[in-house]
């Protein structure tokens, strides 16, 4: 899942791996997440170290024991954390960046998609037998399933990431793991959201 919306979400400012926590409209959603959670066996629960994903997990699954894993982290942004698009647009380096930010690092000691996608995949592939709960970040989400899956993420005009793929906060995206092969069972279901 990712994690529920901050206030810089709201105001469209790239997080990364700065530390922000929910806002009230995260805290809501988190909420109607735990709804709609009640009741089922989360298994082993793991969230990124980030207080976001964190929160929500400790929201959206009150008393489960929960493991921080810093591999689940989102994209580090470099020296665009904390800014908005239209603040670096007419940076040369953001510009070379986002064509292709798959294999480019982010200006000022950033990541590249491909490194999110490797750490996430190196997380994905240790975890033990049965269920898994998950929670994490929209770059971070994206990048793995990518990576399984062969998905392809090119620019993408007016936006930051190169992702047709939306993703709801909070939005719950299911995996299954079968004779070593991935299998997409659903992705950003956010029902509980539309209530």
């Amino acid at each position: 899942m990712r994690h529920g919306a901050t206030v810089w979400n709201g105001e469209g400012r790239w997080q990364g791996w700065t530390d922000m926590p929910l806002g009230e409209v995260g805290e809501r959603q988190a909420e109607r997440l735990a709804r709609r959670l009640a009741g089922t066996d989360p298994g082993t629960v793991y969230a990124s170290d980030l207080q976001r994903a964190a929160d929500t997990a400790r929201l959206a699954l009150p008393g489960h024991p929960l493991t921080l894993d810093v591999r689940l982290r989102e994209l580090n942004f470099g020296r665009y954390e904390g800014r908005t698009t239209d603040e670096v647009r007419h940076d040369p380096e953001y510009a070379e960046w986002q064509r292709d930010p798959w294999t480019l690092p982010a200006p000022g000691g950033g990541e590249s998609l491909r490194g999110v996608a490797a750490r996430l995949r190196s997380w994905a592939e240790e975890l033990p037998a049965g269920t898994v709960t998950a929670f994490t970040h929209g770059a971070a989400v994206r990048a793995l399933l990518c990576d399984l899956f062969g998905w392809p993420a090119p620019p993408q005009p007016g936006y930051v990431l190169p992702f047709p793929y939306r993703l709801a906060h909070t939005g719950l995206t299911r995996l299954t793991r079968e004779a070593g092969r991935w299998i997409l069972l659903t992705y950003n279901d956010h029902a509980h959201l539309e209530v």
